[in-house]
């Protein structure tokens, strides 16, 4: 009779230890499927945008874009002289870009980040908080504008409506202007001269010679 108990515990003892062994084994093997998971979902983030073309042209990292087009994260937007244009980035947010302008929008820690190419940006922010980290820092809530010499770099949470525009356009304008006047200005003088020249060569050719003797 002791015998049989004693089998009993054993046995017992036995289907014991395999059930801890294994609960311990299948631990060990979750282990890294745990630390795969450390990675925040908010940090690597994918931000989809739609793009709607205002006006004018618009180019997504150099090839012609039309509305409804996708706009994805790292993408470098770029307006004609005339152009318009709204990415519209879901929860993320909205950015408008003016004319003449170049900007590349990125979505990265939970945040959307957008870097412009120009020599003057003018920045406007319609929702939420932008914070600008170049060429200086600056922190501009809803209804603030502010300009900057060269481009920016800037960063906003999700929910984020801002427009940037790029104003070298404006002193390439006047350059433009500036130069037409100068040409005209060239070929007013350029035929003045050549008047002169014909009337003067007229004056000398009208005038009598003294005849040779």
């Amino acid at each position: 009779m002791s015998l049989r108990i004693s089998y009993q515990r054993a046995s017992i003892s036995i289907v014991l230890a395999i059930a801890v062994a294994t609960v311990f084994t299948l631990r060990s093997f979750a282990a890294p499927e745990v630390s795969k998971g450390e990675v925040d979902p908010t940090v690597v983030q994918d931000c989809t945008g739609t793009l709607t073309v205002k006006s004018g042209s618009v180019t997504i990292n150099g090839n012609a874009a039309q509305t409804g087009a996708t706009v994805m994260t790292g993408s470098t937007l770029s307006t004609s002289s005339n152009g318009k244009a709204i990415v519209d980035l879901g929860a993320a947010g909205r950015v408008e870009l003016g004319d003449n302008t170049t900007a590349t929008i990125t979505c990265a820690g939970g945040l959307v980040q957008i870097r412009t190419n120009c020599s003057k940006t003018e920045v406007e922010v319609r929702k939420g908080t932008l914070n600008v980290t170049q060429p200086s820092t600056a922190t501009l809530n809803a209804g603030q504008k502010e300009k900057y010499s060269g481009g920016i770099d800037a960063n906003a949470a999700a929910g984020i409506d801002v427009k940037v525009e790029c104003e070298g356009r404006k002193a390439g304008g006047y350059y433009t202007s500036a130069g037409v006047l100068g040409l005209l200005a060239l070929i007013g003088l350029g035929a003045a001269v050549a008047v002169g020249i014909g009337v003067g060569g007229g004056s000398e050719s009208s005038t009598p010679s003294s005849p040779i003797r």
